[in-house]
């Protein structure tokens, strides 16, 4: 055998070497990842030194030591990509974490529990350059993982997105009737039921809305404008929770009576926040919110404004 047949030889041995190596170290050895059926009682995300909690409490999901109410949603999209995480590769099996920001002082530690057992204990640092899949770690395992889906994005939300943002929610045939306080004007509108017409049988028969009427209104009122500030509560939610005491807030600039047949609700709006926001307390919630300019700004309304337009 040539000196040139040997040198081939040896160098795909040596290919053939290095692409098992490579082989198993990025497809090779994925740990099993199993679920559980039980119901997931606390989610616990820890960074910097900040720690989130998410528990449930009588079937509720809360979140933090105020033990706000958490967005179901949005807890419950959590809880599914743990309960289904996936890996897709081993991308080393040493302890290569600076690097993937999966160090202690960078990464991201998520723990589930359910039945009063640990049940999912990771680390999740950047994502990758697809931004499709995330670098994990697991705990008690050394290595770096490749999982699927952006969870740096979707578990490092601050507590304040995690909240529940619906104050109440009324649809416009519950309510009964609405009263406006918007500085020196006092408005009440108010629904009137009518009466079903027998139906003809026809599929695209038009269902008759009930009427509402502007009983302070002097003049022909705008029943469109109406109609969209009697269908706005359903639901009615915040935009922000800004730490602010509600001893401080002062008189509101307008206030929403809300009228049904078992309850009464209501809304003030006092002075404008820099982020185009009006800060907010109802009795539907015992926390100081924000709501956004245009929508607490349609309520700013007398009976002049509800006129209607010829």
């Amino acid at each position: 055998m040539n000196k040139k047949i040997t040198a081939s030889l040896a160098l795909i041995v040596v290919l053939a070497v290095v692409l098992l190596v490579l082989t198993r170290e990025k497809g090779a050895d994925l740990p099993p990842l199993e679920s559980w059926s039980g119901e997931t009682q606390e989610i616990l995300l820890k960074k910097s030194g900040e720690t989130i909690r998410i528990f449930r409490s009588d079937g509720t999901w809360l979140i933090g030591e105020a033990a706000y109410p958490a967005d179901a949603q949005a807890v419950a999209g959590l809880e599914e990509k743990m309960k289904n995480l996936v890996l897709s590769d081993l991308i080393s099996s040493r302890e290569h974490y600076e690097r993937y920001e999966l160090g202690d002082d960078r990464a991201l530690e998520v723990s589930l529990r359910s039945g009063g057992k640990l049940v999912r204990h990771i680390f999740i640092g950047k994502k990758s350059s697809t931004f499709r899949h995330t670098y994990v770690r697991l705990a008690g395992r050394p290595g770096v993982y490749l999982a699927e889906g952006a969870l740096s994005d979707e578990f490092g939300k601050p507590l304040d997105e995690l909240r529940s943002r619906e104050i109440f929610s009324e649809t416009k045939s519950s309510i009964d009737s609405i009263e406006i306080r918007y500085g020196a004007s006092n408005i009440t509108l108010v629904r009137r039921d009518v009466p079903e017409a027998p139906s003809s049988g026809k599929k695209d028969e038009a269902t008759k809305e009930d009427r509402w009427e502007c009983v302070s209104c002097a003049a022909p009122v705008d029943a469109n404008r109406i109609g969209q500030i009697a269908g706005s509560f359903a639901p009615f939610t915040a935009a922000a929770f800004p730490a602010i005491d509600k001893k401080v807030l002062g008189a509101p600039r307008c206030t929403v009576r809300i009228k049904t047949a078992g309850k009464r609700i209501e809304l003030a709006f006092y002075s404008k926040i820099g982020d185009n926001r009006y800060l907010c307390t109802s009795t539907g919630s015992p926390y100081v919110f924000a709501v956004d300019a245009w929508k607490a700004e349609r309520y700013f309304v007398t009976a002049k404004d509800l006129k209607e337009k010829k």
